[in-house]
């Protein structure tokens, strides 16, 4: 392993836990920052490497918390996360740690990256690496695009998903699903490096 490789992995551990507890402060915009650094983590591309594979390291098995997306099932998917409520309504959130059945589960690379982890009600399906590539490339987590990918699009502004919330006399649409998702994949992921690499980690 590269020392200089190594002195990035140590570094962007940090930049991910930093932003996994402001956002766990209630600054949940910091999954776009988080989506940025799960993109140099394990994102590869024909022009770019990702750091696991600078450290040949692309081969490890990740932690995969979400619940399974089933085909027949006529109500939405979140995957991901769990539904809270409260007295000024409700929004998603991460578990973390909280999902008993499937916390140990770890699988290989492709299979964590391409599972479906949302599914609306309009048919459209999201992947973990839908909803990182969309943050990141176009929603403000490293670039900014006038058009959005229009199932991640639809997840944001419309609501496709479907879920409200009634407390009291209020009442309204779930919203930030993906941000929700972005910081459970950031708990999967620094959960699975920290197997690896716990020397980076102290």
């Amino acid at each position: 392993m590269k020392k200089e490789f190594k002195a990035h992995l140590k570094e962007q551990i940090t930049f991910l836990s930093r932003s996994a507890a402001a956002f766990d402060e209630g600054f949940e915009s910091e999954a776009k920052r988080m989506a940025v650094v799960i993109r140099i983590f394990i994102h590869d591309t024909k022009f770019s490497t990702s750091l696991l594979t600078h450290l040949k390291k692309k081969d490890i098995l990740f932690y995969d918390t979400a619940n399974e997306y089933d085909p027949y099932n006529l109500a939405p998917t979140i995957g991901l996360v769990c539904m809270q409520c409260g007295p000024e309504g409700a929004k998603y959130i991460a578990p973390l740690d909280d999902n008993i059945r499937v916390q140990n589960k770890k699988v290989p690379f492709e299979k964590w990256w391409e599972k479906i982890v949302i599914a609306d009600t309009k048919g459209n399906k999201l992947t973990r690496k839908d909803l990182i590539l969309s943050i990141t490339n176009k929603d403000g987590g490293a670039h900014i695009d006038k058009k959005l990918d229009e199932d991640y699009a639809n997840l944001i502004k419309l609501n496709t998903i479907g879920w409200k919330y009634f407390s009291g006399e209020l009442e309204g649409n779930m919203q930030g699903a993906e941000l929700a998702s972005v910081r459970q994949i950031t708990y999967e992921l620094l959960k699975s490096l920290k197997n690896e690499f716990p020397e980076c980690f102290k």
